[in-house]
């Protein structure tokens, strides 16, 4: 630390002295013809990390404040269509070459603040601009244009909504709200996620792939980020209003800004609601944020609180009834979740080579379910504290360093013991782990590892649960995962990128509570994949691909009937499967005003010999099954065009066909072929006076008929009009 940096905290805190005032930078971000840049994103960064950021106004300003102890950093801008670019912090006007790509100052998939172009992990970002210009109320909807991502919803809006990537199952999918993790314990980490709202959100990062040695339990096939709306990246208010087919509803408020000095506030309130095709299929959203944040000297505070409450109907499969097992609409079942997310963070360059970062959360989640049988409950309840340190070892060498304590908790209608109801399952997590990020010229590379250690205390029997339950003792385990990355770019422009890590997912509240196996391991994959990356016309198309494959191991699954001799066990980690394939990505930005991406998917699945039994699989499976609701193909696309007052994109996604099960009791009622479908909207906007701007949204505009799961129809023609007014349009 220097001398003078001494001097100032130990004056400071004597008061003998006024603290030092921030200095100021401004300037504006253009494109190759001098025009102005919105929505750009800005941050100042020093050699452990992003200092702050900001998103460009309207007319591509930017006015960062940075304490006066910062000796040495620089601005790195991103902006969707333009190349990531570094400057001097001194720089007032700064220029970004176009380029087809879409990129942010820094992504999950590093402990390290690394931006995507610098991985060599598979990385998407949903920026602040898509999110508002595609008036979608649901992320869920934007995830469909992610490469490998495929969204399954049993119904219309409210539904539940699971995501698979890259052949891997809807359970392996790390999900974090502002680095907080909110998967469910009971379900095995399994994540709805119909509920969601967009207004809060400023940006999604989906980092595919297995990412355990960095985020621990649940990252076994990939890490959804979602950023709320922070202070930090300008100011900015949003209000929409907008109603259409189905009596659907919507209505939010959402602002951010600095209230004094340097202390910011963000929020949002919104609601959304639906009447949905059927009877009992109505849905209700109602969601509040609100975030403080506060920086001084070289320190960085940031907390939020989020709380959501829906209410959805479950009508049932009333699409394809094969086998004649549905027999009416249901109009009795219903599920009602309240959920509070709550986060801290803070965060303090100790001097210019040395950060540590401090985080803490809790998220709660209370589930309700009415159905003809009578009323059950769900509550899952998880606490996570984290502390880290960066260190730039040298100029080309990073290292992070850290440990996480994660407490997951759950209490369940029919988790029970045998003198008892429903009683306090839980189990502790902590992780300790090693990253390291290495640049020499070109090539940029990620390696490290992380030890995973789960406690689970004494579990109390249940002699009449089926299986019978006995007492489990006490227990701890240990797993070691490990993360290597790359990506290198060639002289003649390409660039290579590859990826190895191990993932795990430890089993869940309701595989400890419904077995009678006491030494019930982690669910694991080992996975890999290497692309390249290629730009034509002047840099003005890029085409990715990226070929990938998974082997997944030690999965839980039941044994009962001719399977029992494989094990003494009701259930078992014998179970393995794969999935291989290839994610082509293409992105044209022929213009300024104007870009079409879209990505195809090959996706290749199937279930392997069970452990100890040659040639056996489960029940109700065959060798060489391909996994269920996979398709072997899928794609999307999204066009968008920007002029003077109007913006218009048109995104579609396309699924081919995959096996599922019988809507109603299951793959106990055989399986079945599910065709694929195509599904496009159009989406306009019109800029009336100032920032007042009039949409139309049509959502399945070509009317298709089809079950993203069979048996349970996706919505049809759905039309949406609105206005909205924007404070600051970029964002």
């Amino acid at each position: 630390m220097h001398i003078h940096r001494l001097f100032f905290y130990a004056a400071a805190a004597c008061a003998c002295v006024s603290p030092a005032s921030a200095a100021e930078y401004t300037g504006t971000v253009t494109d190759p013809s001098g025009r102005p840049v919105p929505g750009a994103q800005i941050a100042a960064i020093n050699a452990v990390g992003v200092i702050t950021q900001q998103i460009t106004d309207d007319q591509g300003r930017f006015d960062i404040y940075i304490s006066p102890l910062y000796d040495d950093f620089r601005f790195r801008v991103a902006a969707p269509g333009f190349q990531t670019t570094i400057v001097a912090s001194g720089a007032s006007h700064i220029q970004l070459p176009l380029a087809p790509q879409s990129d942010s100052v820094r992504v999950v998939g590093s402990a390290i603040d690394v931006p995507a172009s610098e991985q060599g992990t598979s990385v998407t970002t949903i920026t602040s601009r898509e999110i508002r210009e595609r008036n979608e109320p649901l992320a869920a909807d934007l995830l469909r244009q992610v490469p490998g991502v495929v969204i399954a919803q049993s119904g219309s809006r409210g539904a539940v909504s699971s995501l698979f990537v890259r052949g891997g199952d809807s359970k392996y999918n790390l999900v974090l709200l502002d680095g907080i993790p909110i998967n469910s314990f009971y379900f095995g980490g399994l994540f709805d996620f119909a509920h969601i709202p967009s207004d809060f959100i400023e940006q999604i990062d989906v980092a595919r792939g297995p990412q355990s040695a960095i985020y621990g339990s649940y990252a076994i096939g990939s890490v959804v980020n979602f950023q709320t709306r922070a202070a930090e990246n300008g100011s900015a208010f949003d209000l929409v209003a907008e109603g259409g087919t189905h009596d659907e509803s919507r209505f939010s408020l959402s602002g951010s800004g600095k209230v004094w000095r340097d202390l910011g506030l963000a929020g949002s309130i919104s609601s959304l609601n639906g009447n949905g095709p059927v009877p009992n299929s109505d849905y209700r959203n109602d969601n509040v944020f609100l975030a403080l944040s506060h920086r001084w000297y070289t320190q960085n505070m940031f907390a939020f609180g989020a709380f959501n409450s829906n209410d959805v109907g479950e009508p049932g499969a009333f699409g394809s009834n094969p086998k004649g097992y549905y027999s009416g609409l249901d109009r009795i079942s219903r599920s009602k979740n309240n959920t509070s997310t709550y986060g801290f963070h803070w965060q303090d360059d100790l001097t210019d080579k040395v950060r540590v970062d401090l985080f803490a959360g809790f998220f709660l989640n209370n589930n309700g379910y009415r159905s003809p049988y009578g009323y059950s409950f769900n509550k899952d309840l998880r606490g996570n504290a984290e502390a880290r340190a960066t260190w730039a070892v040298m100029s080309h060498w990073t290292m992070a360093a850290g440990y996480a304590f994660d407490r997951e908790e759950m209490r369940n209608t029919y988790v029970t013991t045998t003198a008892t109801g429903p009683f306090l399952l839980r189990r502790d997590n902590g992780g300790v782990y090693w990253e390291n990020h290495i640049t020499w010229n070109s090539l940029y590379l990620n390696a490290g590892l992380r030890e995973e250690i789960y406690q689970t205390p004494f579990v109390p029997g249940n002699a009449y649960g089926y299986p019978p339950r006995p007492d489990f003792a006490q227990r701890t385990d240990t797993r070691l995962n490990p993360k290597v990355s790359g990506a290198y770019t060639l002289p003649s422009g390409q660039r290579l990128h590859a990826s190895f890590g191990t993932g795990i997912r430890p089993p869940g509240g309701s595989d400890l509570a419904f077995t009678n196996n006491p030494a019930l391991k982690p669910e694991r994959t080992q996975s890999y994949d290497v692309g390249l990356q290629e730009r034509f016309l002047n840099d003005r198309l890029s085409l990715d691909a990226t070929w990938f494959r998974n082997r997944y191991k030690d999965l839980i699954v039941g044994l009962g009937g001719s399977l029992s001799a494989l094990s003494r066990y009701s259930t078992d980690n014998v179970a393995n499967a794969r999935a291989e394939g290839a994610e082509i990505s293409a992105q044209l930005r022929p213009a300024s005003n104007l870009s079409l991406t879209g990505s195809y998917t090959w996706l290749e699945t199937g279930i392997l010999s069970l452990n100890g039994g040659s040639g056996l699989v489960q029940k109700y499976f065959y060798l060489g099954q391909p996994l269920l609701r996979r398709p072997k193909q899928s794609g999307s696309l999204l066009l968008t065009y920007h002029r003077n007052r109007f913006d218009g994109n048109i995104a579609g996604y396309i699924r081919g066909k995959t096996l599922d099960n019988e809507p109603t009791y299951g793959v106990s009622g055989g399986l079945y072929q599910n065709p694929g479908y195509r599904n496009f909207s159009v989406n306009l906007n019109y800029r009336v006076l100032g920032n007042l701007t009039v949409y139309a949204n049509l959502r399945n505009a070509l009317d298709q008929r089809y079950e993203e799961i069979y048996g349970f129809p996706s919505p049809l023609l759905n039309v949406v009009m609105g206005v909205k007014w924007n404070l600051a349009r970029a964002r």
